[in-house]
């Protein structure tokens, strides 16, 4: 990178300044290491509290085979009850236990570090599939033991606490990293956390950690956030010095940098640099230094990084709805958050008047805005139905449904079932089960099964909603119960002669997976069908390796590999056969409730 004269002589005069005191600091050889920022812009930090070690040898019926944990007991804090782990390798701490919605203790038991090492760093960066999504998080927050042949240097918090952050599971991640003993603390681990502050938009934090670790390290990163963390504390000098010394290593070097640091020591940036590989140190210092952002940043970048740019004031706004609409689909954005995003966007006096109107016009993440702000805006139920219930409908002529339906989840779940809503059951029941709330879409689903014998329309939307509801809860008596399918299937394909034995024939084989044996005739009825799967299956090693996994009881290597499966599966979901025999893995791990909701959104994409 080419440094303008102005640039260079704005920085001399500032570097003459702090020269005495920034030069004995800087070696002729190595790369650098400044002095610490002044006390009063950044305070020490307090190193968090020391594990508890159970120093009494547990018994024998609380140990695992092999392992070197004990169950978590309760301690009683400042009147708090708090569970944590008493472990010889703090890696095995988390934070939640089995008590809490947990995984079991026991999760990596029969697992070889190797193996975890391969496959955690592949967990998707974000998921538009809400049971992968719970699963994924369940496996990084957990308390567990170690898997087996753990170095003692090696960090399993650290993969851990990188995939939370890929996902925009910041407020865990920064969780996580604070159970972290001090002295654990690698470069990789205090670069983590850093960025992990950032994410979350706590430069104080962030700079604090800064100061603190930065003494140990010289690589570029640490000369940036000095260089950074200087800037912010009005220390100019320093800032524009570390800047030009990393000048010489521009190709290293994101190039925001440098328009960040001149921004934000007073000299004119000029255009921003097109964005590489931005981590969160970069994002921040374009917030920081009132850079805008790219455009392209609200496509295909990370969860973390949706969420960022959505609540950035530094980008526009069609920037931030994409990003934003992108990071709640993957469970980086809360609902409440992205409807708060939407009731802030102006919008004409027109356009507040006919919502429906402009959205058939034009379908653009504002348009979906104004839809839901509209919906929210309503007082009434049956008219917040209604726009929603437009909104859905143009959503799916317009091949945006997912992106709407998920939205507009928080605006469902306001809305009680009512009996004269039935009309509505069907739209939102769907959404409720394709967003894991299977209580509020049985719900509407009873809505309807109660005026089935009165209704024809009723009698419609309950047998449409009937093979989700049995999937969702297949030991209750839902519709009939089971003895109902034969009926059911035979209707099905008497009024869709094309594509109902097809949908049949998926129902049938997630109740399989299920557990659920159906009757041999049943199964003979779809020989009819042909013997062809749409969608690319993973390959054998996946499948063979989750059958291992389960044959040998490995819960957290056969949970690993499904949530890596649906990672690298086409369009980031498993196909319909793979998701079958994952639903069928998760029941015969004991994972019944995860076994359901998966099988109920491969239901929906299976045209159910």
């Amino acid at each position: 990178m080419t440094v303008s004269p102005v640039r260079h002589r704005s920085r001399f005069a500032a570097a003459v300044m702090g020269a005495a005191t920034l030069l004995t600091a800087v070696s002729a050889e190595a790369q650098l290491k400044l002095q610490r920022p002044t006390p009063e812009i950044i305070g020490p930090e307090k190193p968090p509290p020391a594990l508890e070690i159970v120093k009494p040898a547990p018994p024998e019926s609380e140990k695992l085979p092999g392992d070197t944990t004990v169950a978590p007991r309760p301690l009683e804090e400042n009147g708090i009850v708090v569970n944590r782990l008493a472990a010889l390798d703090p890696d095995a701490n988390g934070l939640i236990s089995e008590d809490q919605g947990g995984l079991p203790l026991g999760l990596w038991q029969g697992t070889e570090w190797g193996t975890v090492r391969t496959l955690m760093p592949r967990m998707p960066a974000g998921n538009a599939s809400t049971a992968i999504r719970d699963i994924a998080r369940r496996l990084l927050v957990s308390r567990a033991a170690v898997p087996a042949g753990k170095p003692v240097d090696a960090s399993l918090v650290a993969l851990r606490v990188d995939r939370l952050l890929a996902m925009g599971a910041v407020g865990d991640a920064v969780a996580l990293l604070k159970l972290a003993p001090v002295e654990r603390r690698d470069e990789n681990l205090e670069r983590t956390r850093i960025e992990a502050l950032l994410f979350n938009n706590d430069n104080s934090g962030a700079c604090v950690a800064v100061r603190n670790a930065a003494n140990k390290y010289t690589s570029f990163y640490w000369m940036q956030a000095q260089a950074y963390c200087f800037a912010l504390s009005g220390d100019h000098a320093r800032a524009s010095v570390i800047a030009d010394l990393l000048d010489e290593r521009v190709t290293e070097i994101e190039p925001v940098f440098f328009a960040a640091i001149d921004a934000l020591t007073g000299t004119p940036a000029g255009d921003v640099p097109g964005l590489k590989s931005p981590k969160a140190l970069h994002l921040s210092m374009m917030r920081a230094a009132s850079l805008k952002i790219p455009a392209g940043m609200g496509g295909d970048s990370v969860a973390a990084t949706l969420r960022v740019v959505a609540l950035s004031p530094n980008a526009d706004l069609e920037t931030r709805l994409v990003a934003a609409d992108r990071a709640h689909r993957m469970g980086a954005l809360s609902g409440d958050v992205l409807v708060q995003l939407y009731v802030g966007i102006p919008f004409t006096v027109e356009e507040l008047k006919a919502p429906i109107s402009a959205a058939e016009a034009e379908w653009t993440p504002r348009t979906r805005a104004l839809l839901l702000r509209s919906a929210a805006a309503q007082p009434v139920p049956l008219a917040k139905a209604e726009i929603l219930h437009e909104a859905w409908k143009i959503g799916g002529e317009r091949d945006g449904y997912a992106e709407i339906a998920a939205a507009s989840l928080p605006l469902a779940q306001s809305i009680a079932p009512a009996q004269e809503l039935i009309w509505f059951a069907g739209d939102i029941a769907r959404v409720l089960f394709a967003r894991g709330q299977v209580e509020s879409a049985l719900d509407w689903y009873e809505i309807a099964a109660a005026d089935r014998s009165l209704s024809g329309e009723a009698r419609v939307i309950e047998n449409t909603l009937w093979p989700l509801a049995i999937l969702a809860d297949p030991d209750a008596v839902v519709g009939g119960g089971m003895v109902r399918l034969p009926e059911w299937a035979t209707a099905l394909q008497a009024d869709d002669p094309e594509n109902g034995p097809r949908r049949s024939q998926a129902l049938f084989a997630l109740l399989d997976g299920l557990g659920k044996p159906l009757p041999p005739e049943m199964w003979r009825r779809m020989i009819e069908v042909p013997f062809t799967e749409s969608g690319a299956r993973l390959n054998a090693a996946w499948r063979r390796g989750l059958a291992r996994a389960v044959e040998a009881g490995l819960i957290g290597e056969a949970l690993l590999l499904i949530v890596v499966g649906a990672a690298e599966s086409q369009g980031g979901r498993l196909s319909f056969v793979d998701a079958v025999t994952a639903v069928d893995a998760l029941r015969r791990l004991g994972l019944e409730p995860e076994a359901r909701q998966l099988a109920v959104e491969a239901a929906i994409a299976a045209g159910l």
